[in-house]
């Protein structure tokens, strides 16, 4: 619920494919559009994740919860006991509304039980594949390309995994964010750029193009005919990309033994952070071996070789298909 009607429908189109009735709910989320208090707190930066410079939240902590500021664009995150509260300039910034809802799901998902894996994840028929890979080695790229083989889509970044009788993993209500280069190469993708910025993308070389910060979303229903955004499902095998898009030589699959390979299962790993205080109480630091005996319970494969997207989409939708 929030003050701004614009901006609640905003987010209720955001998720038309999750809206049901008004029933019993566990948790509220109240969103306020306006201006923050100039407060003079004594903040605590979170330094910013392996491999990025920008600091984008900085926190301060009180007896029955923490108030969490987001430096590029003034909203503000409160969790107060159990209650949920974003405010601030929301109307300018909806996908940040977007992410704390997800957040306080992914909290809510967590809390008792499963591990936080930084993966993305799809479906057949029932059986689901995760897959994972250091920065910049194409999962979401990946997935996409296999929901052009009829696939159905589960998350693009963040996988719940638990075990009980067989592996399980759950997504979030949150569209992939893509960048242009996976868009230039994906005719399904075509119409989410204006032909202005196909041009001006086209002319950049592949590195430019590569490390370039800009992203849009993908609504995956309307992208690709006959998906559907599913949220959670059993999960047979898990991916993880390591290979190198210099490397010319063909890409390769084979077929691993987690407690063999620690530094592949390491690019699986997410310490549940600030936005995760429920988590973060279970789970204060990602533990190697509770991924390690979570992926025991699946086939996990290692990508190696030279990055070949459509190859590696087919030889996956045939290993789902069988």
């Amino acid at each position: 619920s929030c003050n701004s009607e614009k901006l609640r429908c905003e987010i209720s189109d955001y998720y038309i494919s999750f809206v049901v009735p008004q029933q019993d709910y566990q948790i509220s989320v109240i969103g306020y559009q306006g201006d923050v208090p100039g407060w003079k707190l004594s903040w605590y930066i979170k330094e910013p994740d392996p491999g990025k410079t920008k600091v984008k939240e900085e926190f301060f902590v009180f007896d029955h919860g923490q108030l969490v500021h987001k430096v590029q664009t003034g909203v503000h995150l409160l969790y107060l006991n159990e209650d949920r509260y974003v405010f601030g300039p929301l109307l300018d910034n909806p996908n940040q509304v977007v992410n704390f809802i997800n957040n306080v799901y992914l909290d809510y998902l967590l809390k008792d039980q499963g591990q936080l894996f930084h993966a993305a994840g799809m479906c057949h028929q029932g059986k689901g594949l995760g897959m994972a890979g250091f920065s910049g080695m194409g999962k979401s790229t990946l997935m996409l390309k296999l929901l052009e083989h009829g696939h159905d889509f589960v998350s693009n970044d963040r996988l719940v995994v638990q075990y009980s009788e067989f592996l399980l993993m759950q997504g979030i209500p949150k569209y992939p964010r893509i960048n242009p280069g996976t868009i230039l190469n994906q005719p399904s993708l075509a119409h989410i750029i204006t032909p202005e910025n196909r041009r001006r993308y086209a002319a950049l070389s592949l590195d430019d193009l590569w490390g370039l910060e800009e992203k849009y979303d993908a609504i995956v229903e309307q992208c690709f005919p006959g998906c559907d955004f599913k949220l959670q499902s059993k999960m047979v095998g898990f991916i993880i990309l390591n290979w190198d898009r210099h490397n010319k030589s063909p890409f390769s699959v084979k077929s691993i033994k987690p407690a063999e390979h620690p530094e592949l299962v390491s690019s699986v790993m997410k310490n549940p952070g600030i936005l995760l205080p429920g988590t973060k109480k279970r789970i204060p630091q990602a533990n190697l071996e509770d991924y390690v005996a979570l992926l025991e319970h699946c086939e996990v494969f290692e990508l190696t070789g030279g990055v070949d997207f459509d190859g590696a989409a087919k030889f996956f939708s045939d290993y789902l298909s069988q």
